[in-house]
């Protein structure tokens, strides 16, 4: 069987290239205590950006239901020692929700993934998650800082690490879907590792959610942002209630959204994907076809009979006769016979009658494609189901949240909170599909012809290929989330306070999937006699005989019995666990001459338990044209100790403000153990620390600078992934096919021409139109956790100004990142795995050439037969750049108040080392841009209750010329590729600039907010890029397939807010 025809979902990591592999381990607490709300411009601005003029480290005391607004320090993200947060040496933001949602954002992952330090990046996004193989299932939303993937990013709930969410065997990260963001106070996001103050996964960031801590009132909350054109449509309702009552509190809100389903039909730079080719004169390149005089839509090609050419008996005629005209069968290949259905003209010949024992013979209607520019033009590769095609699912979300807690002591609280979320998405979805046999006696055997295959004549292989919508995909997760806890202080030690719970997660995800069954194929494969009356062997089907060669079932006409025959629905269940503990205390130790030196010690234990169960049908390898796998169940168990110390230097001398020491240090130690046989690994006494300065010359400049080392511990699935099957096509995965002719068009180097030449492989093997298995199962005792290193370094300025300007309230911060990832644990993929083999100055030895085998002599000599994809430490990755942030406030007296928000990142280096010194520096391609930002004004009034606002969002230009040169070397120079049937075409691979706005404004009226607003003010759409682009990006539609640009355009908003017995 061949499944070089097979469409499958692209794996998104050959569109992020650093892969999307994950990772857990320690506990994670940033003890961060709720604060009163702020005015939102100030507070996004004032993370880490400034000072007050008197800020003092000493620890200071707390009410243990609610903090005191007076008390001048509170423990944030990146540390657990009570400081002023404007002192940190880490560089922090923080995100209100309040302002995203005057921008039209109320959905916490489109916040947090257009954020200036995670929009550099492809994000993972529920359309991409629906149209790409990613790490947590279809409909996911992960967040990825800095471009090193979701499973190097660390989510806190309320300073405690949250539990991971989602479907299928890749779970290990936490799903954004699971908290709404009306439930969302702010975020904290520190920009830099911090493995030594959270453990594993904080190797980019850690992203701090903090839920909303109102007391005394109900809140009532209702967003609607319908579309100007169909489709993407969000709704939600949300409520609120919360009393304090002096020694205890009690917080409980639901919330409920629905996003309708964004279908590729209904925008049209999602439909028809031309090619969008130029000539070097730069007129357009692509194909039109006769039959409507329009560019030729490049999409996936359907209802043809592929036809293998076996005794070169597939000439057209020509002048001088039968069998003179051109060969259809370019090369030698497969020929794509096509048919003409009603009221189509194709404009082309049809083959003639045969004039030798052999000549291909096809029925009445059927016409040979592809040997020539017009048969390429009318070639079928476009069907209506693509405008079914999901993409962005319909969503429904619902959620319940409690958090409650009371002082059980004058110094002591028992806290609790309690999270409930069901999610359901469902795509809509399309694919090929296809069988083999043959039109009759092969080389005068005896074997009959397929049955069918009435009317096809000849000595050729058959393979008719048809299309169907009988291939969607539906998931429901529920998330569940309890935490429990004492936190105080301790009576017996003078200014020292503990914390301590005992959180559990559960996901339960379910997912079903419409598959095609492979004992329904193998009953149509070589079919020599009808198989009515009997049983297929797995499905237990009554089998019926199916017209493979009819065209009007390639169209995907079924009828509903044929379609109940070729496909069935399978359910898999994927459970997540986790369950942890930890201890902490902070306080001073000793009391020095400029302030406190203030110390922290903790330990925590973890437990993370997955079972994911594939559907049954894939369980049985019944499932054709896709990979085959078991149950992925193991556990781990992971213990930590930690310890953190702040040493003030000087404070309130003549050049030194401030002059401030930090540093951290946690050993970590994790066993994991396999389900299936009780296989363990362990790996212990893993060290990362972290050290800091902070130094503040003048009330108005300030400099910080962190160094420190973080780890990602082995993800579950990436050690205990059960044995997976699937299939390549020789042809594409091979670097010996052709060498000869590759070598001499400069598509491979002279050493791998020689090393395929001294395994005795002939200079023009073709390779076949066979697949090779390829096998994939985790690393359990081979692999080792990921390290990390990782800088920052600031400049902050906080002037004052006098005269008119002392109203003028201006900061500005920049800081420097460089992040570097090694032994990153990754799959090759088959292909790089063989080619790398071929171009190494070490074959045959090089340990990549023991993962694939060929077949030895006989009909598939050289051919590829296996190849093993495990996960292995063999990555690294490196990225560094900038982030700005400025914010002026402007005070106008009775006119208001005027603010100004901007932030930007510059990304100078993303590169990612599959092997060693073959690296390219990635940031500024397509869908990694080297600039990004947002820019937000707005002007208040508290006298009339009026505000404004206005946001522009603006996404860099990019480029992937530089990996088109790389994946065509012989059309680097020219930026062109040439072939026969198409001529010079040259790909447009660059995308300019692009500015997103909005703009709202709000009325407060006696307990209501009503905001009125629009999105994409000027329904900017997504830039479009070739599609045929030598393999370069992924495309949906004519747009790149990448989650910076909006698919859904214009939208309209409205925010209505209540409050009832609430003060705001």
């Amino acid at each position: 069987m061949t499944n070089s025809k097979r469409f499958t979902a692209l794996s998104l990591r050959s569109l992020l290239l650093a892969g999307a592999t994950f990772g857990f381990s320690s506990i994670a607490a940033a003890q961060t205590a709720p604060t009163p709300p702020q005015d939102p411009v100030e507070e996004q601005a004032a993370a880490g950006e400034t000072q007050p003029e008197n800020a003092d480290v000493t620890t200071q005391q707390e009410g243990a239901t609610t903090p005191t607004p007076d008390d001048g320090e509170i423990v944030v993200t990146g540390s657990r020692i009570r400081r002023d947060e404007f002192t940190s040496s880490d560089p922090i933001q923080i995100i209100n929700t309040e302002l995203a949602a005057k921008e039209g954002k109320t959905d916490l992952a489109t916040t947090l993934q257009s954020s200036p330090i995670a929009a550099g990046s492809t994000q993972i996004t529920s359309a991409l998650s629906s149209n790409f193989v990613t790490n947590g299932g279809p409909g996911s939303q992960l967040l990825d800082l800095r471009g090193l993937g979701p499973n190097r990013t660390l989510v806190l709930l309320n300073g405690r690490r949250a539990g991971p969410a989602g479907t299928r065997g890749g779970v290990s990260s936490f799903d954004l879907n699971v908290l709404p963001q009306s439930l969302v106070q702010s975020v904290e996001i520190l920009k830099t590792g911090a493995s030594s103050v959270y453990g594993s996964d904080a190797v980019a960031g850690v992203v701090n959610l903090l839920t909303k801590r109102d007391s005394d009132g109900l809140q009532l909350d209702f967003n609607a942002s319908p579309t100007e054109e169909s489709g993407g449509e969000q709704y939600r309702v949300s409520a609120l209630w919360g009393k304090d009552f002096g020694r205890a509190y009690i917080t409980v809100a639901g919330d409920y959204f629905k996003q309708n389903e964004l279908a590729r039909g209904q925008r049209d730079f999602l439909g028809c994907p031309e090619a969008y080719t130029f000539r070097t004169d730069g007129s357009r390149a692509d194909l039109i076809d006769p039959r409507d005089g329009k560019y030729k839509c490049e999409d996936l090609r359907w209802g043809h009979v592929w036809t293998y050419n076996l005794i070169d008996n597939l000439y057209l005629d020509g002048p001088g006769g039968p069998n003179t005209g051109p060969n259809t069968s370019l090369a030698g290949g497969t020929v794509l016979i096509q048919y003409q259905y009603p009221g189509e003209n194709l404009g082309i010949p049809a083959f003639g009658a045969p004039a030798y024992e052999g000549d291909i013979r096809t029925p009445a209607g059927w016409f040979p494609t592809g040997y020539d520019t017009r048969s390429l033009a009318v070639q079928n590769s476009y069907h209506p189901f693509v405008l079914e095609q999901t993409i962005v699912p319909k969503t429904e979300r619902m959620t319940g949240y409690l958090a409650a807690g009371v002082d059980i002591t004058d110094s002591i609280e028992l806290f609790t909170e309690f999270l409930a979320n069901r999610r359901k998405t469902y795509q809509n979805g399309w694919r090929q599909f296809w069988n083999f046999g043959y039109t009759g006696d092969l080389y005068g055997t005896g074997t009959p012809a397929t049955i069918w295959a009435d009317g096809w004549e000849g000595v050729n292989f058959l393979s008719p290929t048809g299309i169907t919508n009988l291939s969607d995909n539906s998931q429901t997760v529920d998330y569940y989330r309890g935490v429990g806890g004492l936190k105080g202080e301790l009576g017996f030690l003078s200014g020292w306070r503990f914390d301590s719970y005992v959180q559990y997660s559960r996901s339960n995800g379910k997912y079903r999937s419409q598959q095609i069954l492979q004992d329904v194929y193998d009953s149509g494969y070589f079919q020599t006699a009808s198989c009515v009356g009997t049983i297929l062997p797995v499905s237990k089907k009554q089998c019926i005989d199916l017209p493979w060669t009819d065209p009007f079932f390639l169209r995907g006409e079924l009828t509903p019995q044929q379609a109940d025959f070729l496909t069935d629905w399978e359910t898999g269940k994927t459970r997540y666990d986790q369950l942890n503990g930890e201890f902490s205390l902070s306080g001073t130790l000793i009391k020095l001459p400029y302030g406190d030196l203030g110390m922290a010690l903790g330990a925590s234990a973890r437990r993370d338990k997955i079972v994911d169960t594939p559907g049954e049908i894939t369980q049985a390898g019944n499932a054709w044209g896709a990979s085959t796998s078991g149950i992925t169940a193991g556990q781990s168990i992971t213990k930590e100790a930690f310890g953190e110390i702040n040493v003030p230097i000087l404070r309130n001398l003549p050049f030194a403000r401030d002059l401030t020491l930090n540093a951290a240090a946690r050993v970590t130690s994790v066993t994991a153990k396999r389900r299936s046989d009780g296989v363990e690994d362990s790996d212990n006494g893993n060290w990362t620390y972290k050290l800091g300065g902070n130094y503040a010359p003048t009330n108005w400049l300030r400099f910080r600078a962190t160094y420190g080392t973080s780890y990602r511990a082995p993800a579950l699935f990436e050690q205990f992934l059960a044995n997976e099957t699937s299939f390549i096509n020789v042809g594409r995965l091979d670097p010996c096919t052709n060498y000869d002719a590759n070598f001499i068009a400069g598509n491979i180097t002279q050493r791998v021409r020689d090393n395929c030449a001294s395994q005795g492989i002939p200079g023009n093997f073709s390779g076949g139109a066979i697949t090779a298995t390829v096998r994939s199962q985790g690393g359990l005792g081979l692999l080792e956790a990921e390290t990390s290193k990782a800088k920052t370094a600031s400049v902050i300025l906080t002037p004052r100004f006098g005269g008119f300007l002392s109203e003028t309230r201006f900061n500005f911060a920049v800081d420097y990142f460089s992040i570097e990832v090694n032994g990153q644990i990754s799959q090759l993929g088959a292909g790089n795995i063989v080619s790398g083999c071929y171009n190494s100055d070490t074959f045959p030895t090089d340990p990549l050439c023991s993962l694939f085998t060929r077949f030895g002599p006989g009909t598939q000599q050289y051919i590829i037969s296996t190849v093993d994809n495990k996960y292995i430490n063999i990555a690294s990755q490196r990225t560094s750049g900038f982030d700005f942030t400025t914010s002026i406030r402007q005070d106008l007296g009775r006119m208001g108040t005027l603010s100004f928000l901007g932030q930007a990142t510059l990304v100078r280096k993303q590169v990612f080392d599959l092997f060693e010194g073959t690296g390219r520096n990635t940031a500024g391609d397509v869908g990694s841009p080297k600039f990004v930002g947002d820019l937000n004004l707005s002007w208040s009034s508290r006298d009339s209750g009026w505000s404004l606002f206005y946001g522009i969002d603006l996404i860099g230009k990019s480029s992937s010329e530089g990996l088109f040169g790389r994946l065509n070397p012989s059309s680097a120079a020219s930026g062109c590729i040439t072939n026969d049937l198409r001529g010079t075409y040259c790909p447009k691979l660059t995308t300019p600039a692009v500015l997103y706005h909005a703009a709202s404004v709000t009325k407060e009226i006696e307990g209501f907010d009503l905001t009125l607003g629009v999105s994409n003010l000027f329904n900017t759409r997504p830039p479009r890029i070739s599609v045929l682009n030598g393999g370069s990006i992924g495309t949906l539609g004519q747009a790149p397939a990448v989650s910076q640009y909006d698919w859904l355009g214009r939208r309209f908003f409205v925010n209505v807010s209540a409050r009832l017995g609430r003060k705001r």
